[in-house]
């Protein structure tokens, strides 16, 4: 994609051409040349953004109230109708706000002015400006953080500050003028323009020659009479931005960034020359809070054009993002149903090994954990070592170290083969492990009981009780009625 930034300068423009691939934006070309014979350079681009100079341009700042902005609108407009000689319907109106502290910026142009410029241009080129941008929008978008910005054009010079702008009379014009009066042939533009192609840093007095000496006076006088001029409306502190539109190239500009500071003490300046700053314009107008005038009547005609590169683009990398959506899905269930596969076999060998059967049905299932949980049978085809389940084993163990009262903390239950049990815990008071082994003996499905070793220490007593569970035997039908009975007894009582 190729687009073009321009100004209008002494009715010849300057135009810079861009190329953009993805994100990457490379200047091209810089030319001076006039609207007739611009078209082709023009006929390559895709779109255009213009510049129109501050002179042209009402702005002005001022804190509105917090309400609709088609209100603002109306009150910006009875500001301007009332304070000035302008009406609604002879200008065209943007307002952005850019401080955040509820400030809003009006930038205001005639429509006559607007027409006048766009006249310069073929039907062709005009449906190509996306942009129509003031200069002063260069205050706010610098990547450099300026306070106020000074724009010297061919007949004017204008002050740019956050709240409004002051216009004078006279630019880089009367300094040409001033500058030819050094030169004393018979063509004293050419020589102008010969030594400016040429010159060197005029910022040192010390082995300068005459000519030279005359011009860095001029320069100086010139610039101490703008910012004379300006100087009551500013402060010295804080960064100036001074906007050189000429159109010579390696010009004034290249004359007034030299010598800025023996002018300017105390106070800090850069100076942009015309083609700098266009190259800056792109980038802010592909931010959408900047400022176009290309609104209604002076709409962008070929808004098509523009985004046809950008839909098909679009287009494509819709259609890549959906055929990876679709083969990354494809691959996810592939990997579902291999974790599926393999847990149905992990499910059918548990299912053997617990159960008896692989795919058991579910009233079989039911049954047989029916069973195993209350400790009546063994499993079906004998293969388990332990019929009870550790549920089964908790439920029944439980009641006889929460007893109340008890100060028994049980940190481990470990389950193991052939129904060997092991209780590691702590209690304040031997006297509550002593009840806990009690409880334990006095359970006649309960046997081979080990206290182990009991650890005082801090007032605390760790203990390690181990036990075998029998668990009912199928012909001891009264054994089975007195540990239900023995089950239903407040194991906290005494026994």
């Amino acid at each position: 994609m190729k687009f073009a930034s321009c100004r209008v300068i002494a009715g010849k423009l300057l135009i810079n051409v861009f190329s953009r691939e993805y994100n990457k934006t490379v200047l091209e070309s810089r030319t001076e040349s006039s609207v007739e014979n611009c078209a082709e350079i023009f006929k390559e681009v895709d779109y255009i953004d213009l510049v129109i100079l501050g002179k042209e341009v009402l702005f002005f700042s001022r804190n509105y109230p917090p309400v609709k902005s088609s209100y603002i609108r109306k009150i910006i407009v009875q500001d301007i109708e009332v304070e000035t000689p302008f009406r609604e319907n002879d200008l065209v109106i943007d307002m952005k706000s850019f401080s955040g502290n509820g400030e809003t910026s009006v930038f205001c142009a005639k429509k006559e002015a607007v027409k006048n410029i766009l006249d310069l241009f073929d039907a062709v080129t005009r449906d190509k400006i996306r942009s129509i941008v003031p200069e002063e929008i260069l205050l706010f978008k610098l990547p450099e953080k300026i306070d106020r910005a000074l724009f010297i054009g061919d007949d004017y010079s204008m002050l740019v500050l956050r709240n409004g702008q002051i216009i004078m009379n006279g630019g880089i014009n009367d300094l040409k003028g001033d500058l030819r009066t050094c030169f004393s042939g018979e063509d004293p533009d050419s020589e102008l323009n010969a030594w400016l192609s040429v010159a060197g840093d005029i910022s040192v007095p010390e082995g300068l020659s005459d000519i030279e000496m005359l011009i860095r006076k001029r320069v100086i006088a010139f610039m101490e009479r703008v910012f004379g001029f300006f100087g009551p409306f500013t402060n010295s502190s804080g960064m100036t931005g001074v906007f050189i539109n000429d159109d010579l190239v390696n010009g004034m500009g290249r004359l007034i960034e030299q010598i800025d500071h023996p002018v300017f003490p105390g106070s800090q300046s850069i100076v942009y020359e015309a083609y700098e700053s266009l190259e800056i314009i792109p980038e802010i107008v592909d931010n959408d809070s900047s400022v176009s005038f290309a609104t209604g009547e002076f709409a962008y005609k070929g808004g098509f054009s523009f985004l046809k590169k950008r839909i098909v683009t679009a287009v494509v990398l819709y259609f890549t993002a959906l055929i990876m959506l679709v083969a990354g899905m494809q691959m996810r269930i592939s990997y579902l149903d291999e974790r599926i596969e393999k847990g149905e076999e992990r499910t059918k060998t548990l299912m053997k090994d617990v159960i008896g059967k692989e795919m058991p049905s579910l009233r079989q299932a039911l049954s047989i954990m029916n069973k195993t949980i209350k400790g009546e049978t063994a499993l079906a085809d004998k293969k388990a070592v332990y019929p009870y389940s550790a549920l089964y084993i908790m439920e029944v163990t439980f009641p006889y170290f929460t007893f109340e009262n008890s100060t028994i903390e049980v940190s481990e239950l470990a389950i193991k083969e052939e129904g060997k049990i092991r209780v590691t815990g702590t209690s304040s008071t031997l006297e509550d492990i002593n009840k806990f082994t009690g409880f334990l003996e006095q359970d006649p499905l309960i046997d081979e009981i080990n206290r182990g070793q009991i650890n005082t220490r801090n007032d605390k007593s760790s203990f390690s009780i181990s036990f075998s569970y029998a668990g009912p035997k199928k012909d001891d039908t009264k054994g089975k009625k007195g540990k239900k009975k023995d089950s239903e007894k407040d194991p906290g009582e005494e026994i």
